[in-house]
């Protein structure tokens, strides 16, 4: 169990520094603390294989697994949009993981985040399994 804990630390350790080297934001000013994010429309990713959308499935799944103790690898992001929402984007993906015993499942996640910035905290807004393989 410790090596799993020693491998989560590096994981996130690797994960954010891609993140912060990641996607450019078209919001880059703050927005103002309480107000609600603009209403956009959700535009489709065209490239899911893309390293960047891969890191934010993978920070779904650490976070995942570090507040449940559910042990996810991601296999693929199946499809996905972005929405722009206050001063960063929300990131509604599709993905395909394995659990230690290489069951295959479907999970939803939706991940707020500002790519580029160390000022801004990631978070996961949802995340759950959904049917299919």
């Amino acid at each position: 169990m410790r090596s799993l804990a020693a491998m989560l630390v590096a994981f996130f350790l690797v994960l954010s520094l891609a993140l912060v080297s990641g996607e450019p934001t078209a919001a880059s000013a703050p927005a103002a603390a309480g107000a609600p994010p603009p209403s956009a429309p959700w535009v489709p990713i065209t490239d899911t294989g893309n390293f960047f959308y891969r890191q934010v499935g993978n920070f779904s799944l650490l976070i995942r697994t570090l507040v449940f103790r559910e042990y996810l690898v991601l296999v693929e992001v199946v499809s996905g949009s972005v929405q722009a929402a206050g001063a960063g984007n929300n990131y509604n993906l599709l993905l395909r993981a394995a659990d230690r015993n290489g069951n295959v499942g479907r999970y939803q996640t939706v991940v707020w985040g500002v790519p580029g910035s160390r000022d801004w905290t990631w978070k996961v807004i949802s995340f759950q399994r959904v049917a299919g393989n």
